[in-house]
């Protein structure tokens, strides 16, 4: 399996968008989405920039293949791990939150619009 695949195979067990893995990694959802599609490979400062944001993940296994996805874990990094988790799905319910707002703030406008006209 390549690099581009196992870094899809990541952002689909640790992130629910590539939105939110991009927020993570500070990778731009253009690139991710030219890595998903094997346009692009993947850069040595896209590894830095996805082992810095996950620093569970088994270097060995994104370089190389070798190994499992996550480096074994004791109790406190699991902890940290699922508090890692529970913080992405927090920013992908403000994104979306937010999204949504906007999108009902943008009918409220037209309806508005069509009421006075």
């Amino acid at each position: 399996m390549s690099i581009n695949k196992r870094v899809v195979q990541l952002i689909e067990k640790t992130s629910i968008s590539n939105a939110s893995f991009s927020e993570a990694t500070g990778i731009s959802k253009v690139i991710l989405s030219h890595i998903s599609s094997g346009r692009n490979k993947v850069s040595l400062n896209a590894v830095k920039q996805i082992l810095k944001a996950f620093g569970n993940v088994n270097a060995d296994w994104l370089i190389l293949g070798h190994g499992s996805m996550f480096k074994s874990i004791n109790k406190d990094d699991k902890y940290q791990e699922l508090e890692q988790h529970i913080n992405l799905l927090k920013r992908d319910m403000e994104f979306y939150n937010d999204k949504m707002k906007n999108k009902i703030s943008s009918l409220q406008l037209l309806i508005d619009k069509l009421k006075s006209s």
